[in-house]
């Protein structure tokens, strides 16, 4: 099974911690910076002699419900900057926040966990107990993680919600038979 797969032996430490702010001119270039604080949810810069020191910002405020509101759309950015801390030595900053476990890595344990380990698990205390999440799937995505809980959810009784779409129905399948591999 993981003959072909990637995998990593350490996580990741590029979302280790984050800076919370209001600093663009910090951290987008003049030439970039409306169009990034307007339409889009990452700013990234590579260092091309040094691609893993990436560092990249998050735009929440061009898309969260909560700044879209009237009277506070584009009024304040409200970004969350990873590996940038020499530009924001001397910025005022809100705080710090750390997403170190907020995603499984994918490592070995993680694939045999996912394939093998939660699938065990599911069904438990009279098929009353399901598992959704980044941990319970092959990968690490939000999609992936929502989908999840849609097959958690069937097990439970509920309706897929999306059966008239064949591409949306074949990823619900293909999971739900990962998910439940041990019970089919």
């Amino acid at each position: 099974v993981f003959t072909r797969t990637l995998d990593t032996v350490d996580r990741d430490k590029t979302f280790e911690r984050g800076t919370v702010h209001s600093v663009a001119r910090a951290v987008v270039p003049d030439k970039f910076r409306d169009e990034v604080l307007a339409d889009y949810c990452n700013y990234i810069e590579v260092d091309s002699n040094k691609p893993e020191n990436l560092e990249n910002t998050f735009v929440i405020s061009s898309w969260a419900p909560t700044a879209q509101e009237p009277g506070l759309k584009g009024k304040l950015p409200m970004l969350v900057t990873y590996n940038a801390d020499k530009k924001l030595e001397n910025e005022d900053t809100e705080w710090t926040v750390t997403s170190r476990e907020a995603h499984p890595c994918l490592t070995t344990w993680q694939m045999f966990a996912s394939n093998v380990l939660w699938p065990l698990l599911q069904g438990t205390r009279h098929q009353q107990t399901y598992f959704c999440g980044s941990a319970c799937t092959p990968g690490n995505g939000h999609d992936l993680s929502f989908l999840s809980g849609l097959v958690a959810a069937s097990q439970l009784g509920g309706d897929f919600p999306f059966d008239y779409d064949p591409n949306a129905k074949a990823d619900f399948e293909r999971l739900r038979s990962m998910m439940f591999s041990i019970w089919q």
